[in-house]
Parts: C-alpha cells; structure tokens; sequence
C-alpha cells in the first residue's frame, strides 16, 4: 500500500541543533522516511513527535521492486498463496477479488479501503488476460501491484473512483472465489478453501451440533508428503459425534454448517491440530496440516450420486381458486399467511401465531427475506395455498439447520382480498 509517510520540519531540527553549536551536514532523504546525519546516526521518524517536528508535505517510501515481476505496465508479486493451488484462474472464469488501497472519502479524509470486485476474465473484461498482473492467480492468493500514474486514471479510477492517484499506486488483491469455489478466512488462523459446494437448492440439511458425521480424507505436511488418507485406510473416519471433540478443532470448525457431500480443504494452524506435541513419527510438533475433506455421511444419510442429483427446494399445490382473478407479478403489492413445520415437528407462522398476514412486499423489491418463497410465488392466483419446502441455506435470516415445510396462502394482491370463502378455519389438515 501506499503509505510509510513522513512529517519533518528542518527548520525546528536546524534550531536545536544551531543552539548547541554544532556544524552539522543534514542529507535529507524523505522517501526513505529517515534523516542521515554526516556522522552516520540515523534519526527515525517515531524519535519525534509530530508536536515536535511539526507537519509537512507528505511522501512515501520507495519500495524495492527487484522482486517483482513485470506484465504491461504493470509491476507486481505474490504476497502469499496457498500451499495448494485451487484454480489457477483462467479465461472466462467469474471471479471476485478483494482490492485494497488508500483511497480518500467524500469529506477529503485519506483512509484504508477495499472493494469487492466481480467480474469475468478475459478479452473486453475488466480483468484481461494479460497486462493487468491478475491473471492465473489461485483462490485465495493475495498479491501486490504496483500501477503506473497513467494507467490508474485509464482503467482502475473506473473501478475504484475515490483511490489516491499518485505517481505510483500500489494496489492489494485476493482472490476470494473463482466460479463457484470460494475463500474462507477464520479468527482461529484457520483457512479454508471451498472446492465442492453443494448447491443451496439440493442442501436438504446442515451439520449442527450433535450430529453424526463421517469424512473422506487426505492429510498432507507443508512439504507434501501424506501422512494419512481415508483411501490408504479404506474407509472413511468415523462415525464421530460432531461438537463432542471426538476429532481436531480444525474439523470441528470447518465442519460447522456444512450440507452433506461439500468437499473443502483446510489448511489447520498447530493449535487447531496437534500441537508442539505432534503424533508420533507422522506429524511432528509444531506442524501446519492441510486436509481434503468431503463430507460423505450426516446422521442416517450417505452421500451418493443419487443424493448429488436429489433437489430438495420445490412446492406443490394444495389448493387452487376455479377462477384465478389475480395472479402475482414481479411488482405486485403482496400479503401471505403461511404455517410453518421444522424438522422436530415444532411450528411457527402468521396462521400458528394468530398474526395479521405477512405484508406489503413485492418480488421486484426485497421480497419476503425468505428465497425459497420468492421462488415459489410467482404465478400464485389470489387465495392459492402451495406448500414450499424451505431448505436451510435458502430460509430464514439467522440461519436453520433443517428444511422446513411451510404452507403458504396468498391473501392479497394490490388491495384486492381473497374472498373469505376461498379460505376455510385453519390450516387443512395435511401430513407434514
């Protein structure tokens, strides 16, 4: 980034130093953010207070560059990347990239920023193939580019209107998702990299606390070598109770949350594994472990082709009005009453609760913050009841673990009422 800076006022060094009578021979050399005196002392910049020194012209430390490569105009080095490449990025990829700099708010004031860029790469993309010193990065890879004047007023005041412009621009990138694999950053020191995602229409559960779970693995030391594997085994590990430190911390936290059949790889801090202690002649102390992990059982299920291709969201209808006189539109001003059965067979809902109908809302605006539902009403005629299977990554705000049966009855479209007839006492009395 662009930054080490530093604030001297010579004059105020030039008193000190004249009323003590010295003849000194000052070398200033501001983008290195130090004062050589003749004598070879070095006076650095926190040995006086800005109260002392005084505020001036701003500067930034020149960098060497010897270590950076070239592409174009653009200079630019790999700050850290995982020991596993996942990806590289390619022509045609979507990816999304973090972006870092220091950049300059409405009100004048000089900040740290970021933005999150999504964007496709290749030929007439943002993100080009060649010149831009992104191209081939793994998810996950964080790199610093170092972008000519001319060309940040070009291209990247496009991209991030309020960074600095400067002579030389320094610009830090990660890679947080190529297509539909994504980077993910723990507190603990944990990194992990989603490789498989189950899709949120086909996750019929996640894992939660108390679960029974086993894993397909490979665990691998910094230098490559597999020191374990569910294939040398034969079998995967467990069942092991999730939650019940039956297994590392690292799996404990990376299994969180997960639907059956994700595949992950974890890069485990010593803390979140083994320790000083290591395991015997396998993993010494002190190791950093990187595991490949596919989640193949969760309580009663194992995970299958079958289960792959298994589409959990979807909606039946239970009862439809002879006559559609309206029927849901994108704009439409919208209310619902629906009845809602969790997995332990507990309820919730505007019909259970004796609530007024949820609403106003309409599709082309926020919706009902509920997607599976979203999805399921267009085409609802007025008084229609459809019964919407919710599945737990595409519910509630907050999150649940389960799929969730909801019934759910169109009650008004743009001030028109259903007529009382269409709606018997309470919800029809169906299985869930």
């Amino acid at each position: 980034n662009n930054r080490p800076r530093t604030h001297h006022t010579l004059q105020s060094l030039a008193d000190i130093m004249y009323g003590y009578g010295f003849k000194v021979l000052c070398l200033i050399f501001m983008a290195r953010g130090l004062i050589f005196i003749s004598t070879g002392e070095k006076i650095k910049e926190d040995e006086l207070t800005e109260d002392e020194e005084g505020i001036v012209e701003e500067d930034i430390v020149e960098e060497d560059l010897s270590d950076y490569l070239e592409e174009g105009e653009i200079l630019y080095k790999s700050l850290w990347k995982p020991k596993d490449c996942a990806g590289p990025s390619k022509d045609g990829d979507e990816v999304t990239m973090i972006m870092e700099y220091h950049g300059k708010k409405a009100d004048g004031t000089e900040t740290e920023m970021e933005h999150a860029l999504t964007t496709k790469i290749g030929r007439g993309q943002t993100i080009r193939s060649k010149g831009d010193g992104l191209f081939g990065m793994c998810l996950g890879e964080r790199r610093r580019l170092v972008i000519p004047q001319h060309v940040l007023r070009n291209k990247y005041k496009q991209i991030l209107p309020d960074i600095l412009d400067s002579v030389k621009t320094y610009l830090e990138v990660e890679v947080t998702k190529i297509n539909k694999m994504s980077w993910h950053k723990f507190e603990s020191g944990l990194r992990m990299a989603m490789l498989e995602p189950v899709e949120s229409e086909f996750c019929n559960r996640t894992v939660v606390y108390g679960d029974t779970l086993s894993v397909d693995y490979e665990g691998t030391l910094e230098n490559g070598k597999v020191f374990d594997s569910s294939a040398n085994r034969g079998t995967p590990f467990g069942p092991f109770v999730h939650g019940k430190r039956q297994i590392i911390d690292g799996y404990t936290e990376t299994l969180e949350g997960r639907c059956l059949g994700e595949r992950w790889r974890m890069t485990v801090p010593p803390h979140l594994a083994y320790g000083d202690d290591g395991v015997g002649d396998d993993i010494p102390g002190g190791a950093t472990l990187t595991f490949d992990v596919r989640l193949v059982q969760l309580n009663d299920n194992l995970w299958s082709d079958e289960v792959r291709d298994r589409k959990v969201l979807g909606w039946e209808e239970i009862y439809k009005p002879e006559v559609c006189e309206e029927m849901v539109g994108f704009d439409d001003e919208l209310y619902i009453h629906y009845d809602a059965t969790r997995e332990d067979k507990s309820k919730f809902g505007s019909l259970v609760d004796n609530n007024p109908p949820y609403g106003p809302f309409s599709l082309s605006d926020r919706g009902t913050f509920v997607p599976a539902l979203d999805h399921a009403l267009p085409g609802m005629c007025l008084g229609e009841r459809r019964m919407v299977v919710v599945p737990p990554r595409l519910g509630w705000t907050g999150g649940h673990h389960d799929s969730i049966m909801v019934e759910m009855v169109l009650v008004k479209i743009n001030g028109h009422d259903m007529i009382e007839q269409m709606f018997p006492e309470g919800p029809p009395k169906i299985e869930l």
